[in-house]
């Protein structure tokens, strides 16, 4: 199995709010999957951290074996459409 998405022990701080405790996940190629939980369980925090939005305290995370944050190789290749983003209203 090639992992797409690699992460091994996940941590992420806000202030004293602990978002993210040493989550460790694999998402093999040519995998749809999805990420549930309530709100605040750090969802969003998981996805900005795979697309280089943000950076994490501690842990590993790679797409196809590379680092995203910062990267251009790996970021060409992603994309991260929040719930929440809106689009220019087209008229046609």
């Amino acid at each position: 199995m090639t992992a797409a998405i690699s992460v091994a022990n996940l941590t992420k701080r806000y202030g004293d709010v602990l978002a993210l405790d040493q989550v460790s996940v694999d998402v093999a190629e040519n995998t749809v999957c999805g990420l549930l939980g309530r709100n605040g369980a750090g969802k969003t925090t998981v996805m900005q951290i795979l697309t280089g939005q943000n950076w994490q305290a501690s842990g590993d995370v790679a797409i196809f074996g590379r680092p995203p944050f910062e990267n251009e190789a790996v970021l060409r290749d992603v994309c991260f459409v929040k719930e929440s983003q809106r689009y220019p209203d087209v008229s046609r």
